[in-house]
């Protein structure tokens, strides 16, 4: 019955939750992606500037894909050691909304930022394998899946540490070995991370209603 309750009471105080975590995580949640992907296509624009458009187009290999990496690595830092998540835990919203509401946020904000750093690099044409704006499903899609991949460590482990070395492993996993053999084919190259990465934020998802994990992270945090 308070089940019933608490869901129909959701779209009413959707507004109000997400409001509340937009003013909590701002700076670092928000701020934070678009600023970096707007500091990356800079780089960009001054190296292909200086070394030109040949040499920036091959580094470009390198220095994109540390942005889906940062994202990883806030949502880590956004997620785990929330001082107020036995406070969450008791409201009648509960840690789902809250957490949910936070990578619903971050997501859009990585998504946006992948956007900045993509658009003045592709008008530059200094992006590898740029096959027109199709191409921007690779960082878009890549900071969304490290998002998701930060989402579902950080809820199934205790370690925010522990939780950071499954987003680099993951970062690394696409960076190194996935993405360099489907360069040609960004739709195939982040459908099947996306996939994964999904699967993965539902299963976490699930775990945050247990009250035995919401009771380890209201401990971990403090």
């Amino acid at each position: 019955m308070k089940e019933v309750s608490v869901n129909r009471m959701l779209p009413r105080i959707a507004p109000a939750l997400a409001a509340a975590q937009l003013m909590r995580v701002r700076s670092a949640g928000v701020a934070f992606p678009v600023a970096l992907g707007a500091l990356i296509a800079l780089a960009g624009a001054a190296a292909s500037a200086v070394a030109g458009v040949p040499w920036t187009r091959v580094a470009s290999v390198a220095f994109m894909p540390l942005y889906s990496l940062a994202v990883g690595m806030g949502a880590v830092a956004l997620l785990s050691g929330d001082a107020l998540v036995e406070l969450h835990g008791s409201t009648p919203v509960g840690v789902h909304a809250v957490w949910t509401t936070r990578l619903a946020l971050l997501v859009l904000a990585a998504a946006v930022g992948a956007l900045v750093m993509f658009a003045p690099l592709h008008a530059l044409g200094v992006v590898y394998g740029d096959i027109g704006w199709t191409s921007a499903l690779s960082p878009v899609g890549g900071a969304v899946a490290l998002a998701l991949a930060a989402y579902a460590a950080v809820a199934v482990l205790e370690s925010p540490r522990a939780a950071a070395f499954c987003v680099v492993f993951a970062w690394m996993a696409l960076s190194f070995f996935w993405d360099p053999n489907l360069a040609g084919d960004p739709v195939l190259q982040r459908a099947v991370p996306m996939a994964v990465a999904l699967a993965a934020a539902a299963g976490a998802w699930l775990s945050l209603g247990s009250p035995e994990r919401a009771c380890a992270k209201a401990v971990g945090a403090r």
